[in-house]
């Protein structure tokens, strides 16, 4: 998160925002947990355990949907033989 989504403030870190208030610990608690499960899929496809690094992906995907989610997603479903998602993953990668 760079900024505040209700002020539209530069986001410094804290909790709240500076100039509105607006509790942001939610949303950077969820940016955390994204980051967690994608992490925890890098790791799951080190040790070739490709349903839980589908898991995670997905998981990373929904709570916060980066372009390196995506591709550690549409790589998880092509291992897990999920062959629309990974297409699917792919194409709206790429349509940007």
């Amino acid at each position: 998160m760079e900024r505040c989504p209700t002020c539209n403030a530069r986001y410094t870190g804290k909790r709240f925002c500076h100039r509105c208030k607006t509790d942001l610990g939610t949303l950077a608690d969820i940016e955390t947990s994204a980051g967690e499960h994608l992490d925890a899929a890098i790791s799951a496809f080190d040790a070739k355990d490709f349903r839980q690094m589908y898991f995670h992906a997905k998981r990373a995907c929904a709570l916060r949907r980066t372009p390196e989610g995506a591709r550690v997603l549409a790589s998880a479903s092509l291992l897990v033989g999920q062959f629309d998602a990974a297409v699917d993953q792919w194409t709206a990668l790429n349509d940007r």
